[in-house]
């Protein structure tokens, strides 16, 4: 079925684009956004990415394989930027790559349905292990078409220390980076906590994916 079939019109369709992002997509909208944060995503460092018929599609007529890890990048940034109130004056630094800040070095992907235009999609973070020089976060996407994750993709995000080309152990270094690393370490047991619950209320069941 196509996606354009759920709606009225073309035009409608595609109402994510538009200032008001769409009064046909709102109720799709809140319901993703509470399964996810039922699902120990974290609410603040939200997205929501519409898709671009001429950018992000494929010659397969659903959104390319290489369009989901800038998507998720997206999310990345929102997250260091949620930063800004742990590091105060070394917020800039973070920016700008200087001293002390992030980069990824390893990331994996997990397409678990196609992706097809006219749609727009909902990413959201929440960190899975934590260590005192880097840290491993998920990032669950969700169509709002489809009501349904569609992609997951796990990146390993490690503390840099671009004076010294080395991993940057916040622990060692102190001062607002060690906060920050306690607070990392807070979020991933809440929430841990919060998927855990999650799912023993809802037992996965088998089904076919990509």
């Amino acid at each position: 079925m196509s996606p354009l079939s759920k709606f009225t019109s073309a035009l409608e369709a595609t109402s994510y684009q538009s200032p008001d992002r769409g009064p046909a997509y709102q109720t799709l909208r809140q319901n993703t956004i509470d399964t996810a944060i039922a699902m120990g995503y974290d609410a603040a460092t939200m997205v929501e990415i519409g898709i671009d018929w001429s950018e992000d599609h494929g010659p397969y007529k659903h959104v390319k394989n290489e369009a989901f890890p800038r998507f998720v990048q997206q999310c990345n940034y929102r997250v260091w930027l949620s930063w800004e109130a742990h590091l105060g004056e070394k917020f800039e630094d973070l920016l700008n790559c200087r001293h002390i800040a992030v980069t990824i070095n390893k990331y994996t992907s997990e397409l678990k349905r196609p992706v097809a235009w006219p749609d727009s999609l909902i990413l959201a973070n929440r960190i899975m292990d934590v260590k005192p020089d880097r840290y491993v976060s998920e990032t669950g996407i969700w169509s709002l078409n489809q009501q349904a994750l569609v992609a997951r993709s796990t990146d390993h995000v490690i503390f840099f220390d671009y004076d010294r080309n080395v991993p940057a152990d916040l622990i060692e270094t102190g001062g607002v980076w060690t906060d920050l690393y306690r607070s990392l370490v807070e979020r991933k047991e809440r929430e841990a906590r919060i998927a855990a619950k999650w799912a023993e209320e809802h037992p996965r069941k088998s089904r076919a994916n990509i």
